[in-house]
């Protein structure tokens, strides 16, 4: 069997959702053999699909191989190391394309951008230099007044010296790494050069009391990558800085440098109003350099698209910027894949390697706290109910609430009366428990019905959960108003999601969603027939051929979805009540006993006084006054 026809037999048995069997057979494939670049790279896209991530790199290396100019592989390559937290592999793949294409400014502005991310702004600097001589392209120039700043050797104006040796106690350091549990065996240690250059290098140890121990002493500075294994996160970060540009201007004038620290800081100081205005609690950090951090601690772990969708959303209320001013926000990434570990971030109370400086818990004011290790102790977490109702007030858009010192703007006085005339009915909102199509979905497929209970219970959805409602009920007729209503409700969609139109072609296949939930449907009674047509194939989407186009709304009917939640909705609730009646009933019988043993008829409790009466049938009666 040839390669060729080998892929479309595993293609097959990825439609099959036959996963297993898939990887098998691609291993069989004798790669090297092959000399066509484009099946190389259509090898590569079906083992990203089935998580062969090192088979994927010999692929693309192939196609680079069989056709060298070709720059879409190159392009997959670097993507390919960048995901795997490879920068130089990265750079060295930009660079090799540099050389084939010496005039395509896309490989230039490329590779200076992996090198910048990977620190190595020398070696960025050389290639834009470089880029704009060839190309002449005047993004090139800018990009090396960014980097200008690193050629000037020096301190910050006045840097201050390290503060006062801090002397942990071993509770101070048990609640260090608690705060600050990023991803699980790693840790990364902050390092300067003899030319000012900083970095980090991952250390592939846990996080224990003894590092926090080191990191507080100033004996070295740790980061943390915020993502764990799961992709959730125990905090949300932001990373305030001064620009590029206006630290070039700042690093040699005190005066300069007072002005745009100032305005790092008063931004910060609005990203607090700003999470307290959802009652959030943030903290303030002086990193040490050149910016402040802003930490929101949380009381249990929530996923990391979460967690990026609150920073993002509060973030985005900071609106306008200053120009001098950037922020990021972590975790920057909603997973991290396999072998991946993210972007980290430094933690606070540790010495700057460049500068020297403490990175101290500030006040508003700007003032370091007075007790630094004691205030560890004291942080206030926010609760995972606040961080989802903070995220869907501002994800719907609701007006925000005022910050401390705003006033409401003024009142717009009302449009003047305009003489009546008839319009036509308004369209009435669309409605999706109403919706027949979307009804005739929810009762014939259990796959899909599953999927929205997971929307309504939980506001999430994993990226092959979202692809499978795209591309079914996104064929419906009322198609895009259905999956964008279920997208709202959704915490971790992102808005490039949400449909603009029907989709046509062909809808997703019932094979092709077990391979990308098997997880859901091998749980389900996943075997719907159908009276197949000729060129049909099994979709969920034929469950709607029965109901035609003029059907009418199946209106809140015993069937309907909405329906059918409430009354699982109530069934747990008596289920509950219940079992809660049952328990109470014991726990009457036990305090019976010890009222009267200890021969006593009422305690004061926190609520009130409990009274305990026995009427003239022996039966023992409470009450509580409140």
């Amino acid at each position: 069997m040839g390669d060729g026809a080998t892929l479309d037999e595993v293609r097959q048995l990825l439609d099959q959702g036959s996963v297993a069997e898939a990887k098998v057979l691609a291993q069989t494939r004798n790669a090297p053999s092959l000399t066509d670049a484009a099946l190389h790279l259509a090898w590569a896209e079906v083992l990203e699909d089935l998580g062969l991530v090192e088979e994927v790199a010999l692929e693309l290396n192939l196609a680079i191989r069989d056709d060298p100019g070709r720059r879409e592989a190159y392009e997959r390559l670097a993507e390919l190391h960048l995901d795997q937290g490879q920068p130089l592999k990265a750079a060295h793949v930009w660079g090799s394309l540099v050389k084939r294409r010496p005039q395509d400014p896309l490989p230039y502005r490329e590779l200076g951008r992996v090198l910048e991310e990977a620190r190595e702004y020398a070696k960025a600097q050389e290639v834009y230099e470089l880029a704009l001589a060839r190309t002449g392209e005047a993004e090139f120039q800018t990009l090396l007044n960014n980097l200008a700043f690193l050629k000037e050797p020096g301190e910050p104006p006045a840097a201050a010296p390290a503060a006062d040796q801090l002397l942990p106690q071993p509770h101070h350091l048990v609640v260090f790494i608690s705060l600050f549990a990023g991803r699980e065996g790693v840790y990364a240690r902050q390092w300067v050069s003899p030319t000012g250059e900083t970095g980090y290098t991952p250390v592939h140890e846990p996080l224990t009391p003894r590092v926090a121990e080191n990191h507080l002493l100033g004996n070295f500075t740790v980061g943390v990558y915020p993502v764990r294994l799961d992709n959730t996160v125990n905090f949300i970060a932001f990373d305030l800085d001064v620009a590029k540009f206006a630290l070039r201007r700042a690093i040699t004038s005190q005066r300069e440098w007072q002005r745009v620290m100032g305005r790092v800081h008063q931004t910060a100081c609005r990203l607090l109003d700003a999470a307290a205005a959802h009652e959030l609690p943030l903290y303030l950090e002086d990193s040490g350099f050149k910016g402040r951090h802003a930490w929101i601690f949380l009381d249990t772990p929530v996923p990391a698209g979460v967690a990026k969708k609150c920073g993002d959303l509060l973030a985005g209320q900071l609106t306008p910027i200053p120009p001098e001013v950037t922020v990021e926000v972590f975790p920057k990434q909603a997973t991290v894949r396999p072998g991946s570990l993210g972007n980290l971030i430094k933690l606070p109370l540790g010495i700057h390697r460049k500068t020297g400086k403490r990175a101290l818990l500030v006040k508003p004011d700007g003032q370091p706290h007075p007790d630094q290790l004691s205030l560890l102790t004291q942080v206030q977490k926010a609760p995972r109910r606040l961080v989802y109702a903070a995220i869907q007030r501002l994800q719907a858009g609701k007006e925000r609430p005022l910050l401390p010192g705003e006033t409401p703007g003024p009142e717009v006085p009302p449009p003047p009366p305009v003489t009546e005339v008839m319009a036509p009915s308004p369209q009435a909102p669309y409605d999706l428990d109403r919706e027949p199509q979307f009804q005739q979905l929810m009762l014939k497929c259990p796959v899909l019905r599953t999927l929205v209970e997971r929307v309504n219970h939980t506001s999430q959805l994993t990226k092959e959960e979202t692809l499978v409602l795209i591309h079914t009920l996104g064929h419906l007729e009322q198609g895009p108003a259905a999956v964008n209503e279920l997208f709202q409700r959704c915490l971790n969609a992102e808005p490039s999601l949400f449909l603009k139109s029907r989709l046509r072609g062909h809808p997703m296949s019932c094979p092709k969603i077990r391979a990308r939930i098997p997880q859901i449907t091998a749980a389900l009674a996943c075997n719907c027939t159908f009276d197949l047509a000729s060129n049909l194939y099994p979709t969920p989407v034929l469950h709607v051929q029965a109901l035609g186009a003029a059907a009418s709304p199946l209106g809140l009917t015993v069937d309907s979805l909405q329906f059918q939640n409430l009354l699982q909705d109530y069934l747990k609730l008596r289920r509950q009540m219940k079992e809660t009646q049952l328990l109470l009933g014991r726990y009457e019988t036990r305090l019976a006993q010890f009222f009267v043993e200890a021969g006593v008829e009422q305690v004061q409790t926190p609520l009130g006084t409990l009274l305990c009466r026995k009427k003239e049938d022996g039966e023992v009666s409470f009450t509580l006054e409140m």
